[in-house]
């Protein structure tokens, strides 16, 4: 019987366009790697992270487990040949494919109250056991599944710094996301999902309000701790915030506060002596992917500026900027080291 099993779960792995692994060898093939190595990587996952913290804004410590170039380039195998192959809710609005922060805070134009809600340690909430969950029931063995779990989790959970564990979380609240859709959807509330960030809206605040401890329930239910500091509602006379972006009856942008610091800081850039080229492009190239209304506005006060910095390389590349030619190379290296909400949140970038 448990022959005719393996046989129908490596079809049902091909059919969904996975590797059919069913054995440590077929997996030591797939991967190029020697099964030695692929068990000490998986057995031994402990020995290989280097672990520390950052300082958050709003107070405590972020652990981050950064994993040895071995254990990357494993992860990343799994990552393109297996996770981004599968579908997560169309309520998970971070780290997929075609998906942003603008996507998150588009659905949410309009609305007149908005609940905002932050979970605390979000990565570390996800146990090994539903990463198991996970590889197993899309038609892995137990034995492969197992492997796989042990390569994706540090210390019995998804480790922040490793990159499966953004698709592994979306995928791991599959669950969550259909039974907060299930209860708003009905109830013409809006729900959104970008990592930790939930994002519920509607155009009555007293739905909101009936919503907010039945959200609540259903989150501790799934296992996961409510940042109560950063959770609130928002009315009709309040600025409304989704994944940093202000939303309104109309649009979505970045928002009169974000634009001033963000020109206060270009303009501060511009006095140095040339060497922030690449945040001052980054933030440009970020702004024009989200806001472009205020891109072009940012655009037109650097020009005004030019005359009074003529020896600044960066208007070279504001010149290249204008004329559609945006240097990928600088906005994806602004990305990694410099996108984070100005004011507190840290945001990881695939």
């Amino acid at each position: 019987m448990t022959q005719y099993s393996n046989i129908n779960n490596l079809s049902r792995l091909k059919n969904l366009g996975l590797p059919p692994i069913g054995d440590l060898n077929e997996l030591s093939n797939q991967m190029r790697l020697s099964s030695g190595l692929i068990q000490k990587l998986a057995y031994l996952s402990d020995e290989h992270y280097k672990v520390y913290y950052l300082k958050k804004k709003s107070g405590g410590q972020r652990e981050i487990a950064q994993p040895s170039r071995a254990m990357k380039a494993v992860q990343s195998w799994i990552l393109r040949k297996i996770l981004y192959r599968l579908s997560s809710s169309q309520n998970a609005k971070g780290f997929e494919i075609g998906e942003s922060i603008l996507s998150n805070a588009t659905p949410h134009i309009g609305a007149h109250v908005l609940l905002n809600i932050d979970l605390e340690d979000f990565f570390n909430t996800i146990p090994a056991s539903h990463v198991y969950s996970i590889f197993h029931s899309i038609g892995y063995n137990k034995t492969i599944s197992n492997i796989f779990t042990r390569l994706c989790t540090f210390k019995g959970y998804l480790p922040q710094g490793a990159p499966t564990s953004p698709k592994l979380s979306n995928l791991a609240c599959q669950r969550l996301d259909s039974r907060i859709q299930g209860y708003s959807g009905p109830k013409g509330i809006m729900y959104t999902r970008y990592a930790d960030d939930i994002t519920l809206s509607a155009f009555n605040e007293t739905k909101i309000r009936k919503a907010k401890p039945i959200i609540e329930e259903i989150l501790k239910d799934e296992g996961f701790f409510i940042n109560d500091s950063k959770t609130k509602i928002c009315g009709t006379r309040k600025r409304k915030e989704v994944t940093g972006l202000v939303i309104s009856i109309d649009g979505v942008g970045i928002g009169r506060r974000k634009y001033r610091q963000i020109r206060a800081m270009i303009y501060t850039m511009l006095k140095s002596d040339g060497s922030k080229i690449e945040q001052v492009n980054g933030w440009l190239a970020y702004i024009k992917s989200v806001d472009e209304k205020n891109y072009f506005r940012l655009v037109k006060y650097i020009l005004t500026l030019e005359k009074n910095f003529p020896e600044n390389k960066i208007f070279e590349s504001i010149s290249s900027i204008r004329e559609k030619r945006v240097d990928k190379g600088n906005y994806l290296w602004f990305l990694f080291f410099y996108c984070w909400d100005i004011e507190d949140s840290f945001i990881w970038t695939s």
